[in-house]
This record gives C-alpha cells, sequence and structure tokens, in this order.
C-alpha cells in the first residue's frame, strides 16, 4: 500500500471518529458517556484507548489450571527469562551507543527485511524507496509496507503484555485489567497488576514477571524463526521450489511490462535468462549479473549474409560506442569475434546489423565465454557499458509444457530489479496465489525484527519500559547492604534510567532524522 494513501485514509478516520465523538457528547451525552464507559473506549486527537476487564477471568483461568508439573515448568521458564532479560541489557545499551556513533543511513551497508535471512547476489540489486531505519543498526524498513509494522507492532506488544499478565498469576498477583493505545498508528498495550502486591514480593518473584514481556518477545521471535527456516517444507505440497520463479508483480513504468502478446505479465514462469537457468531467487539475480558479460550469438554466415542491413558507413556515438545500424530499435550492430583456431577464411564482415530477435531465433545458440563456436560464427552485441542484452525464456503456468514467446530486453540489469517482482515459491495449482507465501514470509521476518527490537528496547534502563522497574528492583534488592538508605538507593537508581534514557532519546532523534526528516530538505 502506498504510504500516503494510508496515512491520509488514517487521518480521514481519526477525523470521522472525532466528529462524531465531540457530536454525541453535546447532542447525546448520558447515552454517549455510558456507551464509552461500558465499552472501555475514549477518543481524542489522532488517539485512541481502550480498557477492558473482560479478559481478567481467561488469565487467571489459564493460570490458575495449569497443574502442577506444568505449572513449576512455567515458573523454570520465567527464571529463564530473568536471565535472558538481564543479559539483554548491555546488548541494548551497546546497540544504541552505535546507532547513535556509528554511520549513518546511506552507507549502503543497510538492509531492508526483504533480504533478511538472504543472502548470496540478493542484496547486490534493491529498489529505490524511502526506508524507515529503526533502532537495530543495519536494518532499514521500507515505508510502503507500513501495513506490516503496524500488524506486527500490535502482535508484538499483545504478546509481550500477555507474559507479564501470566506471570503474575503464576505468583497470585490480581490483574485489575488490560488497556491499548493506538498513538496515529502506533499500537501501544498494557497489562494493569496491583502495584501494592507486586511491591511485597520477593525480588527473583518480582523480576519473574517484570521480565516476562521482553522473555515471551524473545521466544515468540524464536518460534517465527523456526517457521521461516521450515517454510520450504511446509510450502512443499502447494508450491514448487527451487525449480523456477515466478513473476508476481510489473510495475506501471516497467520497460518490460507487457504490451499485446510481448511482454512479462504476473504468472510468467521464469525459466532461463539467456542462457542461465533460474530455479531460485539466487540465480534470479546472479544470471542478472552474469548478462552484463553477454557473449554472443552463433550464426550462420548464410543468415547474415541475407539480413545484414549495415549502414554504409559505420560511425562511432557520442559516447564512443561503434555503430552499424540506423534509428530502428529492432536492429542492433554485432562484431564479429574471430576465432584464432578456426582456419577456414573470413567469410563475413567484421560488423554487421542484424535484428535481435531474428538472430536469436535462427541462431546455433550462445558463444563461449573465449567468444568461440562449434557451428556457425560468434557475433557480439555492441552496447554502451551500462547496457546488455536479457532473453527472458518463459513459460505459463496454466499450461507447463507450452513455452512463451521469449521476451528480450535491451539495458540494465537494474532496470528489470526496480520493477519486477519475483517468487521463488511457483503454485502447482492455478488457485494458489503465490504471493501468499511470500506475504506470509515477509510477516514472520516482520514479527522477528519488531519482537526482537521491542525485548531489546524494554530491556533498556528508561522511563515507561520495563528496564527501568527492573533497574530499581536489583539496586533496592542488592544494595541493601550498601546503602542503606532507601532514598539514596532512588538516586541509584534514577542516575541509572536517566542515563539509559538520555541515551535512547538521542539515538531515536539520530533515527528519526536520518529515516525522515532528511527526505523533507
Amino acid at each position: 500500500m502506498d504510504p500516503w494513501i494510508f496515512f491520509g485514509v488514517l487521518i480521514a478516520i481519526y477525523g470521522v471518529l472525532l466528529f462524531f465523538d465531540r457530536f454525541f457528547k453535546s447532542c447525546m451525552h448520558y447515552p454517549y458517556e455510558a456507551f464509552l464507559t461500558n465499552t472501555g473506549l475514549t477518543v481524542g486527537l489522532l488517539h485512541l484507548k481502550w480498557h477492558t476487564t473482560a479478559f481478567n477471568r481467561w488469565v487467571l483461568r489459564l493460570g490458575n489450571n495449569s497443574g502442577n508439573c506444568c505449572r513449576q515448568l512455567i515458573n523454570k521458564s520465567f527464571t529463564v527469562g530473568v536471565l535472558v532479560a538481564l543479559s539483554l541489557v548491555p546488548v541494548g545499551i551497546i546497540l544504541l551507543f552505535i546507532t547513535i556513533f556509528g554511520g549513518g543511513g546511506g552507507s549502503g551497508k543497510e538492509t531492508d527485511v526483504n533480504n533478511f535471512a538472504t543472502g548470496g547476489a540478493a542484496n547486490v540489486v534493491k529498489s529505490q524507496s524511502i526506508n524507515v531505519e529503526i533502532l537495530l543498526p543495519g536494518v532499514n524498513l521500507p515505508l510502503e509496507e507500513i501495513g506490516y509494522y503496524v500488524a506486527t507492532l500490535l502482535i508484538s506488544t499483545v504478546i509481550h503484555e500477555l507474559g507479564h499478565a501470566l506471570a503474575a498469576v503464576m505468583e497470585d498477583i490480581p490483574v485489575t485489567g488490560f488497556g491499548f493505545h493506538l498513538y496515529f498508528c502506533l499500537p501501544v498495550a498494557y497489562t494493569e497488576i496491583s502495584t501494592d502486591h507486586l511491591n511485597a514480593l520477593k525480588w527473583l518473584k518480582k523480576l519473574r514477571i517484570l521480565c516476562a514481556g521482553i522473555w515471551h518477545n524473545f521466544v515468540f521471535a524464536g518460534l517465527c524463526y523456526l517457521l521461516l527456516s521450515t517454510m520450504s517444507f511446509m510450502a512443499s505440497p502447494l508450491y514448487s521450489l527451487n525449480k523456477n520463479v515466478i513473476v508476481t508483480q510489473v510495475t506501471a513504468q516497467s520497460p518490460l511490462r507487457a504490451k499485446g502478446d510481448r511482454g512479462l505479465v504476473e504468472g510468467n514462469v521464469i525459466t532461463h535468462i539467456n542462457d542461465c537457468p533460474v530455479s531460485n531467487e539466487d540465480t534470479w539475480y546472479n544470471c542478472l549479473v552474469n548478462s552484463l558479460h553477454f557473449p554472443g550469438f552463433c550464426v550462420s554466415s548464410d543468415f547474415i549474409r541475407l539480413n545484414d542491413e549495415s549502414i554504409e558507413i559505420a560511425h562511432h556515438s557520442s559516447d564512443g560506442t561503434l555503430q552499424c545500424c540506423g534509428n530502428n530499435a529492432k536492429l542492433c550492430c554485432f562484431e564479429y569475434i574471430d576465432d584464432f583456431n578456426n582456419d577456414a577464411p573470413v567469410e563475413i564482415p567484421q560488423h554487421v546489423c542484424l535484428d535481435v530477435r531474428r538472430t536469436m531465433e535462427d541462431s546455433y545458440g550462445y558463444c563461449t565465454t573465449s567468444g568461440t563456436c562449434e557451428r556457425g560464427f560468434c557475433l557480439r552485441p555492441l552496447l554502451k557499458n551500462t547496457t546488455t542484452i536479457m532473453i527472458f525464456k518463459r513459460q505459463s503456468l496454466k499450461a507447463p509444457d507450452a513455452p512463451l514467446k521469449n521476451v528480450i530486453y535491451m539495458g540494465h540489469p537494474l532496470d528489470v530489479t526496480r520493477s519486477i517482482r519475483i517468487s521463488q515459491y511457483v503454485p502447482k495449482h492455478e488457485y494458489i496465489n503465490p504471493k501468499w507465501c511470500d506475504n506470509f514470509i515477509l510477516f514472520l521476518k516482520y514479527n522477528i525484527v519488531f519482537s526482537l527490537g521491542l525485548a531489546l528496547i524494554n530491556a533498556i534502563p528508561c522511563f515507561g519500559f520495563d528496564g527501568n522497574a527492573i533497574v530499581n528492583t536489583i539496586v533496592n534488592s542488592f544494595l541493601v547492604n550498601r546503602i542503606t538508605e532507601k532514598a539514596k538507593r532512588d538516586v541509584v537508581s534514577l542516575i541509572a534510567t536517566g542515563i539509559g534514557s538520555l541515551l535512547f532519546l538521542l539515538a531515536v532523534t539520530k533515527v528519526l532524522w536520518i529515516s525522515l526528516l532528511r527526505y523533507l530538505f
């Protein structure tokens, strides 16, 4: 979805909600106030709030219905969560320092979530779009995928708060309610528990509750990564893998967009680029890169003699490229590559002008990398340094045994990667959409990134985060013998939290500048 359309629709929805909120409060004050009280809804300027106690009994039942063995296992799990959360504190601080003092955006070393958990040549070429950098250094988020951000952030926050609630029930701490805030498009969930009961607990039990949200995010990210790692196996009943790739999107500005019976369309299965077989996403990018070193065609002398359309005098263009054709876009100037192992007399001129498609269709195949042919003569196209010839061999998903007409494109591989989207999950049936698997994979990647990010951020000693309460608990539990006065311990906790908050504020300021503000100037 276009991000500006998303923002516009969201602002319009907020405007309608705010209008009716003010209207009903002025015309139907008491019934409307009763409705808001019963539902727990609150409408504000670009802000929605919802508070409920409907899930209290469900969470209480979930914690109390577990057997003794399961209860002990859960408690041990939360104890492990305490160790994990405490180990994430220095990691979060280090990441803040890297974000603040590390290199900014545009260094060419960042990667987006689409390339997460992938490697090879997939990182060679990327589409140009506005990216949002987050507090995980080196990870950028394309702004047009903002719908994924909102959904995954909502899931991550709900799982985080569910961890706090479940841990509180396991320690017999009453849960008084759940709430949800939506600040424009940023979802934030919270769990209300009894503060007095929480402060009365021993330090380990208290830390179990405070660290449970971080632990749940960490475990959820691990589960998502497990699903991502086994996606090829799970998708195998419906999709063919490592055989070919399928075109899932052709942008409106793409030079390869179908015009009549020529060009690529969604649903085309790509089998080869030139003589390079395409079996997955990595080979797709590798074949595009290899097309820059196009060897040429093996052509017979009779074909050259009958189809040569060379102009009388060859001349050099403004960029120094030799030209022997007119302005016809279908024609290309070819250079004969001498085969020194062939003692036969040269039967063709050094440069000829031929139709690219006819040359491809009537050729004996491609030349070797050394420029030799078993049959015919090797003709290499004379193109600009930034262009090449790419021949896409394709077939239809509906009729895989009937190859379609090849698509020939003269240009740069970047033009292809910027305007063509492919998937290595080729459906086995017509009614299966190839985008389903890719969308689910992207959804899993965002869940991993946001769950780990939420766990790291909450581990940082910062006001408003779990790290604040964790640091306060540790200071008041382990420094009692050295600092007997509680006021002094509170000062130590305040200093630690203040330093973490300052680092977090500096990191957020830099990220906002890199991600958004620099595009406005």
